[in-house]
């Protein structure tokens, strides 16, 4: 700690950190004018989908290729996905989280001579003792 900064001033600092609310997925799922025209849209489209189980002219609309791109475009996971970006951004600054790449040793971890990770449990490695010994000995 900074002599300088008494340890009461340092708890402000740090309270004045956390001082911004965690951000609400409400903001950028629904809020914005697009997300509202969008989720509209997607209970029409979704409502016009049922009534072509008993509309021959809609039904005729909801099998066309067309119909195939409105699916996705108003698939509701997307939407979930697409609209929660903004959010997941919001979050990611929010918090302390950060992405630490991992380290070579943690990609490819060092293997024994059979391949296990526990050399002291491969019966290939000279050193798992006893285990090695009675592999070896059966074995030629």
């Amino acid at each position: 700690m900074n002599p300088a900064i008494e340890p009461d001033e340092a708890l402000q600092n740090d309270e004045a950190v956390r001082v911004q609310p965690r951000p609400r997925a409400s903001r950028w799922l629904w809020r914005p004018w697009f997300a509202k025209l969008w989720w509209a849209a997607m209970v029409a489209y979704w409502a016009g989908k049922v009534g072509s189980f008993y509309s021959p002219a809609l039904d005729q609309f909801y099998t066309s290729a067309l119909a195939g791109f409105l699916n996705i475009a108003f698939f509701p996971p997307l939407a979930l996905m697409v609209l929660g970006l903004g959010f997941a951004r919001a979050w990611f600054a929010w918090s302390d989280w950060e992405f630490v790449e991992p380290t070579h040793e943690q990609m490819f971890p060092k293997r024994s001579v059979g391949g296990m990770r526990d050399p002291y449990a491969d019966p290939l490695d000279p050193r798992s003792g006893a285990l090695h010994r009675r592999h070896f000995h059966r074995h030629h």
